[in-house]
């Protein structure tokens, strides 16, 4: 299992954003649409092995995490307009559960940011992508449950930052350069792919 949380840190948790101006109109909600296209979808299908969770913090008082489980998801395209669209459907479900609660098949809803994410956590191991942190390809990483902490244009608030210390996150980066949130995500998913690979096929570890 691999796990993402996507924190935008200005992104609406309102659903009257415009779908012909989302950068403009939801607090960049775009870059987070980004990170779910390369977070869960593949050419031609879905990723069912990972789950995608939005934190929108545009708003303090009404912060809302989203929940994208690949294995049960449908018909999500990759376009922008789309995943938008599909957001802004959860986002006009009626929710105060601090637990998540389902809108479709895949996608559920819960009101709070980091904290209603944590209780599905437990035992996995987490690491936080920081273009400080140790090479993501010479660090060990457990393909059986994982979670990486992203932020948006903006990085992370403190609080949130102090919220993802609690877990013993491990800081990793995918390189000297600060990359797009999609491109970082994008990046791991290939480490990781690349590393099953490997361990079913005895592929060569330094080719491109």
């Amino acid at each position: 299992m691999r796990r993402f949380v996507i924190v935008g840190s200005k992104a609406t948790a309102s659903p009257d954003f415009l779908l012909v101006d989302i950068p403009s109109t939801s607090g960049r909600l775009d870059v987070l649409l980004r990170g779910l296209r390369a977070g869960l979808l593949v050419s031609h299908g879905l990723r069912r092995d990972s789950v995608v969770y939005l934190v929108l913090q545009g708003e303090r008082e009404r912060t809302t995490t989203l929940r994208f489980d690949g294995a049960a998801a449908r018909y999500m395209r990759p376009d922008d307009r789309s995943l938008a669209t599909v957001i802004q459907k959860a986002l006009r479900t009626p929710c105060e559960s601090a637990e998540f609660v389902p809108v479709r098949a895949g996608i559920a809803i819960a009101r709070g940011g980091v904290e209603a994410v944590l209780p599905e956590l437990s035992g996995a191991a987490c690491h936080l992508l920081d273009e400080h942190g140790a090479d993501l390809r010479d660090a060990p990483l457990d393909p059986n449950d994982i979670v990486f902490f992203l932020g948006d244009h903006l990085g992370f608030a403190d609080d949130t930052r102090a919220q993802i210390t609690t877990l013993t996150a491990t800081a990793l980066s995918v390189g000297p350069r600060s990359l797009h949130t999609e491109d970082v995500i994008a990046i791991v998913h290939n480490e990781l792919d690349r590393r099953e690979a490997r361990a079913t096929t005895q592929i060569p570890g330094d080719d491109v």
